[in-house]
């Protein structure tokens, strides 16, 4: 993994240069599936932690309309039901508005628990009794950074750019945290780990919708997470130019118990492409367990840079929010 990590160094800026993809060699097209909306269980609870709260019903994927929760309506469809048995407020909550609004900087130590800075979206209305899905990113090694004064490197590449342009729908309502890993290489399986229970318990998160992404040395980081702890409470990933063969040889056929989509330029000379392509050939050809939903992308005549186009799905067919959206535990 070291020699990887180290490859991966010319992460910020490769996004305004891509050339446009072909159609190249897609999976089968995303099939967006969407939960039914339940209802929030009643009760006088107080709104605590995450971690703390009961389940509510689980509205729909964030690109439907959203399901009745306990209290109201939960906006745009990612909410699950009352937090606590707290009732949910429709109107209530963060405002909407432009998405960067609702984008801040959390350096390290700003909340307690907090040992790594991170950029922190919040939906419109969140804070209103409800539950959302939580969507963690995690940036190229060139994002790198010392949590603190440096936090704003994060915001060049993936989510947390597209949140800071203002080209993150309302619709997609989801709690958003882009976590910065501090010191060389790629983020190692505890870090993750640690930042996933300091999200849950901060925030408040239907622990059902918990998905995962990175781009490069971030993909390779996340791909270890899950070859160490697969579905323990990730439930779908999106690794962009990552490198997933060490995780496939330390978790074997379970690492396919998470939904995971890989995507890979074709011309990559930064992470090698067969990182991505044999990992999903070998997921592919599991039995015992067979993968629950395993998808790969590649861009013909495209480089390292595969993520400026897949975020911004410059592609409709590669709807990698709503494949996200589809998959819950």
């Amino acid at each position: 993994m070291g020699a990887l990590s180290v490859a991966c160094g010319s992460d910020v800026g490769d996004g305004a240069d891509s050339p446009a993809p072909s159609a190249g060699s897609t999976s089968a097209g995303a099939s967006a599936g969407s939960s039914t909306a339940g209802n929030s269980s009643s009760g006088g609870a107080s709104a605590g932690s995450a971690s703390q709260a009961g389940n509510g019903g689980h509205a729909g994927s964030s690109e439907m309309s959203g399901g009745n929760a306990t209290g109201g309506n939960a906006t745009g469809g990612g909410a699950s039901g009352g937090v606590g048995g707290t009732a949910v407020d429709p109107n209530g909550g963060a405002p909407g508005g432009p998405a960067s609004g609702r984008h801040t900087p959390r350096p390290i130590g700003s909340k307690a628990g907090n040992t790594a800075g991170y950029w922190e979206y919040l939906p419109p209305h969140y804070g209103n009794g409800a539950r959302y899905p939580l969507l963690v990113f995690r940036h190229g090694i060139g994002e790198n950074g010392n949590g603190t004064s440096e936090l704003t490197k994060v915001v060049v590449n993936g989510p947390p750019k597209l949140i800071e342009a203002d080209q993150w729908p309302e619709s997609r309502n989801w709690i958003v945290l882009s976590v910065q890993h501090t010191g060389d290489g790629c983020a190692t399986s505890q870090e993750t780990v640690d930042f996933f229970e300091f999200a849950l318990a901060n925030y408040d998160v239907d622990p059902t919708r918990v998905y995962l992404t990175g781009l490069s040395c971030g993909a390779i980081g996340s791909w270890n997470y899950l070859g160490d702890h697969t579905d323990e409470t990730v439930a779908a990933a999106v690794l962009i130019c990552g490198d997933g063969r060490s995780a496939f040889t330390k978790a074997g056929c379970n690492l396919g118990k998470v939904p995971i989509w890989a995507f890979h330029g074709e011309a990559d000379t930064t992470v090698d492409p067969k990182g991505s392509t044999d990992t999903v050939a070998s997921l592919k050809a599991c039995t015992n367990p067979p993968p629950v939903d395993v998808k790969l992308t590649t861009y013909p005549g495209v480089g390292h840079d595969s993520w400026t186009m897949t975020y911004a799905l410059s592609n409709p067919q590669n709807d990698i929010y709503t494949w996200l959206a589809s998959h819950h535990k």
